[in-house]
């Protein structure tokens, strides 16, 4: 499903979501951020896990702490969002919830509303786990949103290495119907992983040595890596800007 050109100029909220931790949610929210800052889009991120949460460790300056159990709190986000003065992306890493309680929270701030208006675009980010308990979560998220949302769902090869239950599964069919875009994340050293997490900077900063003196290897490493991951978001590109 391609968005027309009056969809692609509305402000998008793009949602990063799994079923748990240890999928790699926000590892993926942190590479969108990356390539959005690459593919020279201005955007502003939140982070549903308040002031310990890992986006705003790694992207102070872009990131705002919201709290996603009151309704209220979106108010930030939509106001960033539909300010009117320019096209405006608003990237937000969730943490784990459950689909209603994502529901719940967009009905009630807003944004569905705005969206069911055609003034916002929505994007779901889901990031898979091996498991069937993350499609079950997914066929869940998708019961309480609809086909109506844009989804970006991801296998992220750096926690799991077979996704059997998820390709062969009736929400799989359901979503590729409704036009989702199926994108794969590869595997980062966990050596490099953890030199970054050390360094608490974006892999883009790490993989051209700023804010620290790092290993060649290592730097090289990231960005070969990164590359990768801006190739596979290119081709769900149109859901993302």
């Amino acid at each position: 499903m391609t968005e027309s050109t009056s969809t692609f100029e509305k402000p998008r909220l793009i949602l990063t979501h799994g079923e748990k931790g240890g999928v790699g949610k926000t590892t993926v929210a942190r590479v969108i951020a990356d390539y959005l800052k690459n593919r020279d889009t201005a955007f502003r991120a939140f982070d549903a896990e308040g002031g310990t949460g890992q986006l705003l460790r790694f992207y102070p300056a872009e990131t705002t702490a919201v709290d996603v159990s009151n309704a209220a709190n979106v108010a930030p986000i939509l106001d960033y969002l539909m300010d009117g003065a320019s096209k405006n992306v608003a990237l937000v890493d969730l943490g784990a919830r459950s689909g209603e309680d994502l529901r719940n929270w967009l009905y009630r701030g807003g944004a569905l509303e705005e969206a069911a208006d055609n003034r916002l675009a929505l994007t779901v980010v889901y990031v898979l786990g091996g498991a069937i308990d993350s499609v079950g979560h997914l066929k869940e998220c998708f019961a309480a949103l609809g086909p109506d949302v844009r989804y970006v769902i991801v296998k992220n090869l750096g926690v799991a290495s077979r996704f059997e239950v998820y390709d062969g599964s009736k929400i799989r069919a359901e979503l590729v119907r409704a036009g989702a875009s199926e994108i794969v994340f590869p595997p980062l050293d966990s050596t490099v992983y953890q030199s970054v997490d050390k360094a608490s900077i974006s892999f883009a900063d790490f993989a051209e040595n700023q804010g620290g003196q790092f290993s060649y290897t290592e730097r090289r490493y990231c960005r070969s890596w990164l590359r990768d991951c801006y190739a596979a978001l290119d081709g769900a590109s149109q859901f993302l800007r």
